[in-house]
């Protein structure tokens, strides 16, 4: 009755684990302000009248608030069921059964995982041995393939927070004039690197945006910016009606007040700052510009047990020889159980 490919198939799944300190999903769990929870609440309850219509088919109330938003054309912009659902138009609209994709190790599992789903390759390149990423590597790497149709880099990358500077991104697109170089940039708004300008400059770049990540995972929004002849052909094969209208209604009302957002994004980029100052003295932790930290720890396996059994859930990675703990930014108060509990479990265990 299935595909041959569904037997051995596993797609993206979560830890399912009571906890009191919720740390494992890269969600902004802190306090929206009032004046924004006001006004959402208002969009909300304006939206029911138009609740029996079918939203915008593309979602044009929303790419215009887009184009505002980043002074560009709604013609420049494409909306998603979350940002996953952009990365699968791309595979759809780019890839042939004998193509490949290309990212890097480890990095966002999506990529890989909307491959297999449509019977598309993959390949990476590893970035686990200095935790850097040599960028003449990489293209080397792609260079070296021909199948590869789409080159997926995710900046801040996840699960490491490492960002490509603007200089080697910008080497790594014009190495591949032909291919689509899909930029990830999920975690922008906590890095000080704008990729923007390759919307305006490169034919084969795409830059992927979410709301998920600033503290609205759960209207599940993302979009992708490019030039007009990218996103008309991922209009082909995007469904119709894919964005609800009350996500739409919040996602522009979140761009129009997006100052309010401001003090919660930088509260978390000083909270990171934090973590990594008081963790390093501990732990090998990887430099981050994303709303989490990651540790690199051999014993990371009992470390989250021991965080599981003090009600605290963290994100756990085998990568290769490596296992990691990614940990979501979240309130100060519960930061700074994370950190207590990580150097006593050092403490114990020295």
């Amino acid at each position: 009755m299935f595909r041959k490919r569904l037997e051995n198939f596993s797609n993206y799944t979560t830890s399912q684990i009571e906890c009191l300190v919720k740390a494992d999903a890269n969600e902004n769990l802190l306090e929206l302000p009032e004046e924004l929870k006001d006004i959402i609440w208002d969009t909300l309850k304006n939206s029911i009248p138009n609740l029996c219509f079918y939203p915008e088919i593309n979602s044009q109330p929303l790419k215009d608030a887009l184009a505002r938003f980043y002074s560009l054309k709604s013609e420049n912009f494409i909306v998603g069921n979350g940002s996953d659902q952009i990365i699968q138009l791309i595979v759809q609209a780019c890839c042939e059964q004998d193509d490949q994709v290309f990212f890097l190790y480890p990095s966002f599992t999506m990529y890989r995982i909307t491959a297999e789903l449509f019977d598309v390759g993959f390949c990476f390149f590893d970035i686990t041995s200095q935790w850097e990423i040599d960028v003449e590597k990489v293209i080397d790497k792609i260079s070296a393939n021909e199948r590869i149709k789409v080159i997926f880099i995710d900046t801040p990358n996840n699960p490491t927070g490492i960002a490509w500077s603007a200089e080697n991104l910008k080497a790594l697109v014009e190495a591949f004039p032909s291919k689509l170089v899909v930029i990830d940039n999920a975690y922008g708004e906590y890095s000080d690197i704008d990729y923007i300008e390759f919307t305006k400059r490169c034919n084969n770049a795409i830059i992927l945006k979410t709301f998920s990540k600033i503290g609205f995972a759960g209207i599940r929004c993302g979009y992708g910016i490019a030039n007009e002849n990218i996103i008309e052909n991922l209009h082909k094969v995007k469904p119709p009606y894919n964005v609800n209208v009350l996500t739409q209604n919040i996602a522009i009302k979140v761009l129009e007040n997006f100052e309010k957002l401001k003090n919660n994004i930088q509260l978390i980029k000083d909270e990171r700052d934090k973590m990594i100052q008081k963790l390093k003295e501990y732990y090998y932790v990887i430099p981050s510009e994303a709303n989490f930290v990651t540790v690199v720890d051999e014993n990371a396996d009992r470390i989250f047990e021991y965080l599981v059994a003090n009600k605290i859930l963290v994100k756990k990675f085998e990568v290769g020889s490596h296992k990691l703990l990614r940990i979501t930014l979240g309130k100060p108060q519960d930061n700074d159980i994370i950190i207590e509990n990580l150097i006593q479990f050092k403490k114990e265990n020295a």
